[in-house]
């Protein structure tokens, strides 16, 4: 049985001393999530975690001109050696205090998180991206792919495709729109305003 990636990272760490973990984590809110629950499963290794951070850091791009990235992917290969210079010791406090926000947030009843800032997390109810992406049904049929990445290309608070089918689903459930075609993949079946 292949062990899980937390579990062969811990065997490294167990069995060699001398090894250290890096965390890379951009402004957005997987990573930030990533890290509250790496920092649950790392406890007793405190001095052996180092972050890169990567909020409010600026990084060139290809043209030469500043940007602050939101994901780890936007910065060219070359600024990930500098990056690295950047990364600093995951200090007690934050041992002490991260570990449990990983609970707080798993213990919370909302399914949708939110990243306000920092590593500052928000948790909304499960419903929280219907709102906005009923605006992108419209009186003339669409397939439920063109809706989802309409949403996706102009909403400000994004999330995976299939969050947002299921999110999709749910409301034709409720008999909100008026559909044809078979509700199963978003390329499958079409939706449009109740006539």
């Amino acid at each position: 049985m292949t062990p899980k990636p937390s579990e062969a990272l811990i065997e490294k760490l167990n069995n060699d001393p001398e090894e250290r973990i890096w965390i890379w984590a951009a402004q957005n809110k997987h990573d930030v999530c990533s890290y509250y629950w790496l920092m649950s499963q790392l406890k007793e290794y405190q001095g052996r975690v180092l972050i890169l951070y990567l909020n409010n850091l600026p990084f060139l791009n290809e043209k030469g001109n500043i940007f602050y990235p939101n994901w780890l992917h936007e910065i060219p290969a070359k600024e990930f050696l500098k990056a690295k210079k950047l990364a600093r010791e995951i200090t007690l406090s934050e041992f002490e205090v991260d570990p449990d926000e990983w609970l707080k947030t798993c213990n919370d009843p909302k399914g949708v998180r939110l990243l306000e800032g920092g590593k500052k997390l928000t948790q909304e109810e499960y419903d929280f991206y219907d709102v906005e992406l009923k605006k992108f049904i419209t009186a003339d049929w669409q397939k439920a792919s063109k809706i989802i990445h309409q949403y996706l290309s102009k909403a400000k608070h994004t999330t995976g495709d299939m969050y947002l089918l299921w999110r999709l689903k749910t409301m034709i459930a409720m008999e909100l729109f008026d559909v044809q075609g078979n509700v199963g993949k978003m390329k499958d079946f079409e939706v449009k305003l109740k006539s």
